[in-house]
């Protein structure tokens, strides 16, 4: 049925060894009843000479070339060429097992679903590992028991990529331009929008970590901090759509991350403008977590921060045993 169409959106940048097993795993689906779309995001190398010859063989793919954007204004260009119900995101790094589309839609339509979601399987150099026990189980929950699961890392992940949507739960949501860590600016809002979700419990995506020169495998850098901004959005989500049964959860773990990017910081000696505004959000949430639910022990670590990530690190190192006291006291 024309109705029951998946969009499939593969942004696409300088992954030619990569992309015909990409490709080839959604074309191989059993689920045939696809709109496979090809975001050439502006990738120097023969990604786009690929993408061509592909549509030139599979009257089921559509590509775009455009210029380089990143990773969320190629997903946005996707979804705004999408013309199926139903959306799905693969990363042109990554691949798929062949009845993934076909279990979630399945899934997503038995349970009267709004987005279908499935584990997992992380490839290392040397080792395959799951994210989860695998055990077949169907979890189905409403919007709010997703959130909470997300920030629980149980069921419900905030990954683009393991999942089936009803294009009309994203609406107008895109992803965010120029930053990384654009799933956790956008996925919880899709999840907000939903009345319910389904979670399977076996691994159909297979997340290709061994990449250094990928986003994910990437050292550690200023732009990680994005991550920081995204949840503290969330934040302010939360607190404008009154889910406050999830306030403390959710301030606690905004707060271990920005503790935890700050030490990065400091420890890579790691500066500039977004380190600085880093810590000038830190000093205005002193004031907000005096106020709101939140472990008194990260309240205290966001007023040491707030003084500078030169003094948490030395302070952070000295409790920590990992330099000496002689040591930090020349670095002050």
């Amino acid at each position: 049925m024309e109705n029951e169409k998946i969009s499939v959106i593969v942004p696409i940048y300088n992954v030619e060894q990569y992309l015909n097993r990409c490709v080839n795993s959604i074309l191989n689906q059993t689920y045939q009843n696809l709109e496979v779309l090809l975001i050439d995001d502006g990738s120097p190398d023969s990604c786009g000479d690929i993408c061509d010859k592909y549509a030139q063989t599979d009257q089921r793919i559509r590509v775009l070339h455009k210029e380089n954007g990143g990773l969320s204004d190629a997903r946005n260009a996707g979804m705004e060429l999408a013309t199926g119900a139903y959306l799905a995101f693969i990363d042109s790094d990554d691949w798929i097992d062949p009845q993934m589309l076909e279990i979630l839609h399945t899934t997503l339509l038995e349970h009267g679903a709004d987005i279908a979601e499935c584990s997992y399987r992380n490839l290392y150099s040397d080792i395959t590992l799951e994210e989860s026990p695998c055990t077949g189980d169907v979890t189905v929950g409403d919007n709010i028991f997703a959130l909470e699961a997300m920030l629980d890392w149980h069921y419900f992940k905030p990954n683009a990529w393991n999942k089936l949507y009803k294009k009309k739960v994203i609406g107008n949501i895109r992803y965010p331009k120029g930053k990384i860590h654009e799933d956790e600016f956008t996925t919880y809002k899709i999840f907000y929008q939903a009345k319910k979700l389904v979670y399977i419990d076996f691994s159909f995506y297979n997340y290709d970590r061994r990449r250094t020169d990928s986003i994910t495998g990437e050292k550690f850098s200023a732009a990680n901090l994005d991550a920081c901004q995204a949840f503290r959005e969330r934040i302010d989500f939360f607190e404008a759509n009154g889910i406050k049964r999830l306030e403390k959860k959710m301030n606690d773990i905004y707060c271990w991350q920005v503790l935890e990017s700050a030490y990065k910081c400091y420890q890579y000696n790691i500066g500039g403008n977004k380190v600085n505004e880093l810590i000038k959000q830190v000093q205005r949430d002193v004031a907000y977590l005096e106020k709101h639910k939140v472990d008194p022990w990260y309240l205290d670590e966001f007023k040491l921060l707030s003084k500078g990530i030169i003094k948490y690190g030395v302070e952070r190192n000295a409790r920590e045993g990992k330099v000496s006291l002689e040591r930090c006291i020349k670095r002050k």
